[in-house]
């Protein structure tokens, strides 16, 4: 057997030999041979944050030639709206290479450079944001002005975002450029924020802000927008950036992963519908506001599909509009077609169709990390939930993979 530090410095010599000739290597391999001492253990959350601060010092270090006043501008702005949500789209990056090849991890600059391809998630959940905000002409983000909304920055927004989305390629660059996974991670970011952005449009299309016209909500319609704006880059993405650099190279088990976590995302989002209407603010941290906003969400689709022609005029009349009263109506609309119970039923069974599909499709290293996903936010925001740890320990994991009950589980209205 290899002695796990002589494995240790030969990974090292060889990536760096490697990077010296201009070839990859491959991040997966560092500790093939290496089974004898157990894996170092870490507080991954506490060393994500930690890696935010090392991850913008070596951004701006690279990016010196700049004149000094558009660097400072660039620190501020990437400090200002990256950070300050939950991470758990970066740190399921990590979850999932624990899962899949947990040994990579004990080299602390291999742990490092995952930590960073998370962040690359959490930049471009920053970019979406920064965006968004302006198309929507939102006030506020995570408990404070909307970037754009400082007196200083205004529409130079626009390119701050431009700018956000930019250096995720200067990170993948950095750290990932003399691996043979560079070009996969490209390719995936490059595809996913294609489609994230096709999504958003469909969103902006489908319901302008001003103009309220039913005609366009329709499910089909719906669950497009969520697959494609919401569900590839909150949950696909981390999964096969973790699955990639951890050496999985089976077409099919992308394409596994890519329907699991489209069904985990439309569950998730039609869940934050149901919980803007009926969720207690105490609980979610937010007073819902879909309705007045003409949110093109699954109880106005469903209360669509449902409507007689009665009720279809209520509808008609009162969504989209900010009077009190008419929200009122709307909701009172949603009670009486018992959207609720609708809703209930329609909880249990799409967590019954995921845990099958997880069950019979995904091998059994892949399937503690989506079950921790799935357990993330299957009912969540109750009073009675289970909390599942943003930082599980591998046995905790493993668990989760075989267990087959129900648990809710606790969290605030951004998990994601």
């Amino acid at each position: 057997m290899v002695c796990c530090e002589k494995v240790r410095s030969y990974a090292v010599t060889i990536g760096a030999a490697c990077a010296a000739a201009g070839t990859a290597y491959s991040l997966y391999s560092l500790y093939k041979a290496s089974t004898c001492k157990p894996v170092k253990k870490r507080d991954d959350k506490k060393a994500f944050a930690d890696a935010f601060n090392r991850l913008v010092a070596d951004v701006m270090h690279d990016e010196s030639s700049h004149p000094q006043d558009c660097m400072k501008w660039v620190r501020e702005m990437i400090e200002y709206t990256v950070p300050g949500g939950k991470n758990t789209r970066g740190l399921s990056v990590l979850q999932g290479v624990k899962c899949l090849n947990e040994r990579i991890l004990d080299d602390d600059e291999t742990h490092y450079r995952v930590c960073a391809l998370g962040w690359c998630i959490e930049w471009l959940q920053g970019m979406f944001l920064v965006a968004d905000d302006i198309m929507d002409n939102s006030v506020t983000r995570r408990g404070k002005k909307c970037w754009y909304r400082n007196e200083h920055v205004g529409m130079i927004a626009v390119n701050d975002a431009l700018m956000l989305d930019a250096l995720i390629y200067r990170i993948l660059k950095m750290y990932f450029k003399d691996t043979d996974c560079y070009t996969s991670l490209l390719e995936l970011f490059h595809e996913v924020t294609y489609d994230t952005t096709a999504g958003e449009l469909c969103d902006l299309l489908t319901a302008p802000i001003g103009q309220v016209d039913l005609s366009r909500y329709t499910m089909e319609k719906y669950q497009y927008i969520v697959k494609y704006k919401t569900s590839l880059y909150s949950f696909y993405l981390p999964v096969a950036c973790a699955m990639i650099v951890s050496g999985v190279k089976d077409k099919a088990a992308y394409e596994t992963a890519r329907e699991v976590c489209c069904h985990i995302g439309e569950y998730f989002q039609i869940q934050d519908d149901y919980l803007d209407c009926y969720g207690d603010p105490e609980v979610i941290g937010k007073v819902g506001t879909d309705i007045e906003d003409n949110k093109c969400s699954w109880l106005v689709c469903k209360a669509l599909l449902l409507a007689d022609k009665k009720q279809l005029e209520v509808l008609k009349a009162n969504y989209g509009r900010e009077e009190k009263g008419k929200v009122a109506k709307v909701k009172q609309l949603f009670k009486e077609m018992n959207l609720e119970g609708i809703y209930n039923k329609y909880e249990e069974e799409s967590y019954a169709t995921m845990k099958s599909i997880i069950d019979t499709r995904v091998d059994t290293k892949s399937k503690p990390l989506y079950m921790w996903l799935l357990k993330r936010i299957y009912k969540a925001r109750s009073d009675s939930a289970v909390s599942i740890s943003l930082n599980p320990s591998k046995s905790e994991l493993e668990a989760l993979g075989a267990s087959t009950g129900h648990q809710r589980v606790a969290g605030s209205i951004e998990l994601w």
